[in-house]
């Protein structure tokens, strides 16, 4: 009996310690190099899901948006831009449902896909104005944050419900408090902080960044000991945000200090990148865009084929 016994405990211990085992282990990034087909994709958004060890890249060029495997490197067409009225493809992030969410970009449009890539919602925000360019986003509990690099504005939706509700101009700032440069590229990258107080984001054009208090909107620049131009996409850890500087093809840690209102500009690494514009963290590794948006028009053209990059953070 007591044998019994012993040996019944032995096999729980064991058991217990392998789906324990199952549970904690991240899948494994195995590719240092992830080929993107097609000459004129030029990838820019990157969304990753950890638990099905896959991420999404969407493109400039056409709308696509598609599926690859970490381990694998294999590719498929998670969802048509032509079939879903998506021209162009910016800023991806997934929400807790594992949806995913879509900068329209230049289009002035924002979508949200079914985790099969179905479309499940698309709002036209030429009500808000005319024209626009919705490039990144970021997500909490309840709420999905987009910046528009042509407007002084914030826009908002809750992820909270199985079916979105409307977009929201949740906030409208002016030159004095967030300066935009005309005819550029100005808030780009948006995070949130671990606390859920602050949303930061940089303005490609100027290199500077702001935090922005979500409760009362109060807005402050961060004071940088050099300013990061070329910011793109960002990822905050802890207290140290990440800038992908595109015209740097590196990317910047920026120690934050004094509830997020200064920066310490660290050293860039990332080999290899060409115009990286966004970035997903996965387990010790970022996944970079190799986008290069500066190769679009004219000579020479993009270097074949188009990858997303693994780097190692330091």
């Amino acid at each position: 009996m007591n044998r019994s016994l012993l040996f019944l405990g032995l096999v729980f211990a064991v058991c217990s310690a392998c789906l324990k085992d199952h549970d904690v282990d991240p899948i494994e990034v195995r590719q240092e190099s992830y080929i993107i087909p097609g000459n004129t994709f030029f990838p820019e958004g990157i969304a990753y899901d950890a638990n099905q060890g896959v991420f999404y890249t969407g493109s400039i060029g056409n709308g696509d948006i598609l599926k690859v495997d970490v381990q694998t490197g294999a590719s498929s067409l998670f969802a048509s831009g032509a079939a879903q009225g998506r021209p162009t493809c910016n800023g991806l992030k997934l929400d807790g449902q594992g949806r995913l969410w879509v900068c329209g970009g230049t289009q002035n449009k924002i979508q949200v896909l079914n985790p099969d890539g179905s479309l499940l919602k698309n709002w036209d925000l030429t009500a808000f104005a005319a024209t626009g360019f919705i490039n990144d986003c970021v997500l909490d509990g309840q709420y999905v944050y987009f910046t528009d690099s042509w407007n002084k504005q914030i826009y908002r939706t809750s992820v909270a419900t199985s079916q979105p509700g409307d977009i929201e101009r949740w906030l409208t700032f002016t030159d004095d408090q967030i300066p935009y440069v005309p005819n550029a590229v100005n808030a780009n990258g948006i995070v949130i902080t671990p606390e859920g107080g602050y949303l930061i984001i940089v303005v490609s054009s100027s290199g500077k960044l702001y935090r922005i208090d979500i409760q009362n909107k109060v807005i402050n620049e961060i004071q940088l000991d050099t300013p990061v131009n070329a910011g793109d996409g960002l990822w905050l850890e802890n207290n140290i945000l990440y800038v992908s500087r595109n015209a740097m093809n590196k990317i910047f840690p920026v120690t934050l200090i004094n509830n997020y209102s200064q920066g310490s500009v660290g050293a860039g690494f990332g080999d290899n990148l060409l115009f990286n514009t966004t970035m997903a963290k996965a387990g010790p590794y970022f996944l970079v865009v190799n986008g290069q948006l500066n190769r679009r028009m004219g000579a020479p053209g993009p270097t074949l084929p188009f990858t997303v990059s693994r780097v190692t953070i330091p």
